[in-house]
């Protein structure tokens, strides 16, 4: 079986069931499939990685609501060093 399919979505059912070695009636016989799934592995998508611990911690600060409540605590420390009763 050829692996050079140019533009497959252009070809005809015909031409696909050639290149493929299949019948769409049919199917894939036993002996096909266990050889497609040798070569190629199961037919499922790749399960992205779980994030960290520490990349969880990470997204929670980057949190628009947490960001303002960060500003607000500096400008709030600022203010209370620097004005008329910073001693207290």
């Amino acid at each position: 079986m050829a692996t050079d399919l140019q533009e497959p979505e252009l070809k005809t059912i015909e031409e696909l069931e050639r290149h493929f070695g299949t019948d769409v009636t049919k199917g894939l016989t036993s002996r096909q499939a266990e050889a497609n799934l040798a070569r190629d592995g199961p037919n499922e998508l790749e399960k992205p990685p779980k994030p960290t611990l520490l990349m969880l911690f990470i997204m929670q600060l980057t949190g628009f609501v947490i960001v303002l409540l960060l500003v607000a605590a500096a400008a709030s420390i600022t203010v209370n060093g620097t004005g008329p009763n910073k001693e207290d």
